[in-house]
């Protein structure tokens, strides 16, 4: 999924050797200053959301690796490190529009991001460049936001498997 990017665009991934994992916290030496300062922002405050989960993952010839955060196995937002620059990607059901739209007044580039996403079956994926702290600071607050929804929702739960029963020995030896 190209999220209305081209590929182009995605080719410029800064980490795109598959073969080549990135650590956590590359981005943080590897980018200039001000890019490095909202990559350690937008992670610190990721992470401090309750429940919230990193790995560093190859999405693809795509996307390549991108900073995956999740609530359990509920996915809160991918990040991109394209060039010198950042980006996320979160999806968004319309429940979580509905309420968003309820909870008052959504930022201009956050609206423009969820308004033009591209929709697959129930989701929109919103893709959002983080070009200033701005940026990064109103999609923490979306973050926390959808970090406390995931969290309300059960687990889907899946029937138990029918295990196998061991025959049981037999003290009777003749």
């Amino acid at each position: 999924m190209s999220v209305g990017r081209s590929n182009a665009y995605w080719a410029a991934n800064r980490y795109a050797d598959e073969a080549e994992q990135p650590a956590a916290t590359a981005p943080l030496t590897d980018l200039p200053a001000a890019p490095a300062g909202r990559f350690g922002a937008l992670r610190t405050g990721l992470l401090g959301l309750a429940g919230v989960g990193e790995v560093v993952r190859f999405m693809g010839s795509s996307w390549r690796w991108a900073w995956e955060y999740s609530v359990g196995s509920r996915k809160l937002c991918w990040i991109h490190v394209v060039g010198k620059a950042l980006s996320v990607t979160f999806t968004m059901t319309e429940a979580e529009e509905d309420r968003l739209r309820r909870a008052g007044r959504v930022p201009a580039n956050m609206a423009r991001a969820i308004a033009e996403a591209q929709r697959t079956g129930p989701v929109r994926w919103c893709w959002l460049p983080l070009d200033d702290r701005r940026a990064v600071d109103g999609f923490l607050r979306l973050a926390a936001r959808k970090a406390e929804w995931l969290a309300e929702r059960p687990t889907p739960h899946r029937a138990p498997r029918a295990r196998p029963v061991a025959a049981e020995e037999s003290d009777d030896s003749e």
